[in-house]
């Protein structure tokens, strides 16, 4: 495969340069799996509590889940053959029913076939959502051509590091919720301890800020 060539621009810290290495080599990633013409695509739409009572997703997630449909819909009128993921364990708004279920749930209801939506119950950070759709992306091998992520506007510019930390540049997708606030900030991504700030510091970090991410949520979840 061929690897990636970036001109370490004078302004450039270590850590930066090695981001700016890793970013050209997500894009060659990308460009090769696409030339491939694979006719198998992955919708990843990330999760979003709280759930509703009745344990079905809440505003903010459903409005992703119909992005996700939609985009997934287009996809298969120009010949792929789609599956979908959803995340997310038990979480805030219900005690017994997890995020990923109540969106792949929806996603039946709403004519996809339950063999074509790959669950993950167990995730509960952001980080891990976007790990585990880049991890099932690289093991599903050449047949699938193409990754596409659905999110909140506010998710955007963390998701995208993290997914270059994986090695891939997927195709996003993100919603502007504004029904009401939205569970995540531009501010608090671009400028909060856990988001874009950790990248900065370089690929080092992001393991141990992850680690940290999860276990917030974890805890939040067992309240």
């Amino acid at each position: 495969m061929k690897e990636a060539k970036v001109i370490r621009q004078d302004w450039m810290t270590d850590e930066v340069y090695q981001w700016a290495v890793l970013e050209e080599q997500a894009r060659i990633n990308t460009l090769n799996r696409l030339q491939r013409n694979g006719k198998n695509a992955i919708v990843a739409v990330k999760a979003q509590h709280p759930l509703n009572a009745d344990g079905t997703p809440g505003p903010e997630y459903e409005q992703r889940l119909q992005k996700g449909l939609s985009v997934g819909l287009e996809l298969e009128a120009k010949g792929m053959t789609v599956y979908y993921m959803t995340f997310g364990g038990v979480h805030e708004g219900h005690k017994t029913i997890s995020l990923a279920a109540a969106g792949a749930k929806w996603l039946n209801q709403h004519g996809i076939n339950n063999e074509m939506v790959h669950m993950l119950p167990v995730v509960f950070s952001g980080n891990d959502e976007d790990r585990m759709a880049a991890e099932l992306f690289t093991e599903s091998g050449d047949s699938f051509s193409q990754l596409h992520v659905i999110m909140s506007a506010g998710q955007w510019e963390r998701s995208r590091l993290y997914f270059i930390f994986c090695g891939w540049q997927p195709t996003f997708h993100a919603i502007t919720f504004l029904d009401a606030k939205p569970n995540h900030s531009t501010v608090c991504e671009l400028w909060g301890a856990w988001a874009v700030p950790g990248f900065a510091k370089g690929p080092a970090e992001i393991a141990r800020i992850t680690d940290e991410i999860r276990k917030k949520h974890i805890e939040a979840a067992m309240k």
